[in-house]
């Protein structure tokens, strides 16, 4: 019973580890895109021929709403890391919870395996004793 438990347990922690790749090619995604959208705000820049009042303000307006993604891509790179460290930390604690029921059913092994020694040894002992006694009155 307690091994099917551990099997379970292990089983968990492939789908929380699956999900922590997951979570990981995520962020690198969110990060990515943030670093895009910086380098091209970065890139705008007015021509310097540029006279146009309209086109000034169209730059401007064009900057402000990147910017404005900038912002957004900023928080969802930050929630993306912030769930794949807390992914994390689950499958820490899932790994040490595992070992520990692995480390609980080898020592419940290890007892039931000297137990059996030491019964096949009593045993072993009560026949030779038997035979002993059959030698001496025989």
């Amino acid at each position: 019973m307690l091994k099917q438990y551990l099997q379970l347990q292990q089983d968990r922690l492939l789908q929380m580890g699956q999900r922590q790749q997951q979570l990981s090619l995520q962020t690198q995604q969110e990060q990515r895109r943030l670093q895009l959208l910086t380098e091209h705000l970065g890139l705008l820049e007015a021509p310097p021929m540029m006279k146009s009042a309209l086109g000034l303000q169209n730059l401007a307006a064009m900057k402000g709403v990147l910017t404005q993604m900038q912002q957004q891509q900023q928080q969802k790179t930050s929630a993306a890391s912030a769930e794949l460290l807390q992914q994390q930390q689950v499958c820490q604690k899932q790994a040490a919870y595992s070992k520990g029921i692995a480390t609980v059913l080898a020592k419940r092994d290890s007892l039931q395996q000297q137990r059996q020694q030491r019964q096949e040894q009593q045993q072993s002992d009560e026949i030779a004793m038997q035979l002993l006694q059959l030698k001496r009155r025989g």
